[in-house]
């Protein structure tokens, strides 16, 4: 049913700007790896959990890119979650092509090696996920990676029970928008997490507003 006080209480905006409404998020840094020329990393915000049992995740990668020449000859690579220390790369790999430069090189990235696949870990990350390609599909120039997790690493002390502790400095990416007329290029916005931001919403309370019947099999 349309409402029609909608327009008064939405503002509309951009297609491309409705990907803000998900944020922040943590994109990720994709490192591929090739035998002749070396490693590479890519900003890459298309990516998604796809299965839990086994755990997958797929990313969107486009067939223009370098990542993609790497991945299609070698079929795994590595997903870092990036700290703040890694904004850098996180802004480099999203502008030059690693045909045109050694990015990891250029940024004096430390890198230590895989445990299950061949391509390395980027150590200065809050964590890498290590995956190999398990399938893949083509759609409008744009290659999408379902691939299986290998191994999963955290930086030492970064989980709090099931949760990514708040003091491991995580990058959770709030966009990017242009600070001056006359700059070369958008700044990215980060927010600060800190665990004194966290706050915890226990799930009794709507299960109790629930039917009887309905409440029963979460009280079992």
């Amino acid at each position: 049913m349309t409402d029609g006080n909608r327009p008064s209480h939405f503002d509309e905006i951009s297609e491309f700007d409705s990907s803000t409404l998900f944020k922040p998020n943590v994109p990720a840094l994709v490192v591929s790896n090739s035998d002749e020329t070396g490693s590479n990393i890519m900003t890459a915000s298309w990516w998604m959990v796809a299965g839990y049992d086994p755990f997958r995740y797929m990313l969107a990668v486009n067939q223009k890119s370098y990542t993609y020449d790497i991945i299609e000859a070698n079929p795994e690579f590595v997903m870092a979650a990036p700290s703040t220390e890694l904004v850098d790369a996180l802004t480099l790999a999203g502008m030059v092509s690693g045909r045109d430069i050694d990015k990891i090189d250029h940024l004096g990235l430390e890198t230590v090696p895989g445990k299950e696949i061949d391509v390395p870990l980027l150590a200065d990350a809050v964590g890498n996920i290590e995956l190999s390609v398990i399938e893949s599909f083509e759609f409008e120039g744009t290659t999408y990676y379902f691939a299986g997790v290998e191994t999963a690493h955290v930086t030492t002390g970064g989980m709090d029970g099931r949760l990514l502790s708040l003091d491991a400095d995580i990058l959770a990416y709030m966009g990017s928008d242009w600070a001056k007329e006359d700059a070369t290029t958008k700044h990215r916005y980060y927010a600060e997490l800190t665990p004194e931001n966290l706050q915890s919403f226990p799930g009794d309370e709507i299960v109790e507003s629930l039917p009887e019947d309905l409440r029963e099999q979460f009280e079992e």
